[in-house]
């Protein structure tokens, strides 16, 4: 496996992680979202579903692939910034060491799977 794949597959696996610390924040309360953790986990199915075939499209160096590498990457990264602006409105959610780490991860991950992206581009090929 080549290293963008690894890194893309270490990114969604902390998007997970997240998600499933969020569960336990109630992080739709946050948001304002009705339907609790029933949307929600409607919402995550949704989700990963996307973010899973985007990386299948990554892994087979589609030329959907490099586009979908760019998404997963910029959709994992703004993790960090719309929990820092929770911190900033004075929630307190997501205060433990791993819920900070894991948020702080994502971001430094997505930033390095955008850099790989970058640099693989002549990789993908022109099949769908």
């Amino acid at each position: 496996m080549r290293l963008l794949d690894r890194v893309a597959a270490l990114n969604l696996s902390l998007v997970m992680a997240h998600q499933a610390d969020a569960a336990y924040w109630k992080e739709w309360e946050m948001f304002g979202l009705p339907g609790g953790i029933q949307l929600f986990t409607l919402f995550n199915v949704a989700a990963f579903l996307l973010l899973l075939w985007l990386f299948s499209a990554v892994i087979a160096r589609q030329r959907t692939g490099l586009q979908g590498s760019f998404l997963i990457a910029g959709l994992s990264g703004v993790v960090l910034p719309i929990h820092a602006a929770f911190a900033f409105a004075g929630y307190a959610e997501f205060h433990l060491p791993v819920s900070i780490a894991v948020i702080i991860g994502t971001f430094a991950v997505s930033i390095w799977q955008a850099i790989l992206t970058w640099r693989a581009r002549t990789e993908f090929t022109g099949g769908a």
